[in-house]
């Protein structure tokens, strides 16, 4: 299935997006093929005939204006690098998070899952930046908590 991405304005008005705008993407299908219009929260209605899906989303920011994913990654890794020293027990679900965030950004590469005692699972993952490997405990937050971990993640990044 190929959807086409996001046009840059909106199919009513024909004006611009602006970063971050909220604005509403339809999908309808004709013959096999995918077909995607992009409205403006501003001239936004419900679809009145059926369609493959619709749904809503955000402008992105202009690319000069976003903080480079190096640096991003750069801080992050930093940021893990200190938990791992402190090795703070109150710290290990952010911790856990974080090394998530860094096995996805592929700064850290997965090993295996070890046992840490006492029926805690670790895993272990290794860092091509520092040539070594860190035993993290899986301390996996409950729902409310990891939202506030990612806020948290969020101001670091």
């Amino acid at each position: 299935m190929d959807i086409p991405r996001p046009s840059r304005c909106c199919s009513v008005s024909h004006r611009e997006f602006l970063p971050g705008e909220t604005f509403f993407s339809v999908l309808t299908e004709d013959g096999g093929q995918f077909f995607r219009q992009d409205i403006a929260a501003e001239h936004w209605r419900q679809p009145s005939q059926p369609v493959f899906g619709w749904w809503k989303t955000a402008a992105k920011q202009a690319a000069a204006d976003l903080p480079s994913k190096q640096t991003s990654n750069e801080l992050l890794f930093r940021h893990f690098e200190q938990l791992v020293r402190q090795q703070n027990e109150a710290d290990a679900e952010m911790l856990y998070v974080l090394t998530l965030l860094l096995l996805r950004r592929k700064w850290l590469r997965y090993e295996k899952e070890t046992d840490g005692g006492g029926g805690n699972k670790q895993i272990e993952v290794y860092s091509p930046q520092t040539n070594l490997s860190y035993q993290i405990p899986a301390a996996m937050p409950n729902h409310d908590r990891l939202e506030f971990i990612q806020q948290q993640l969020e101001q670091i990044s």
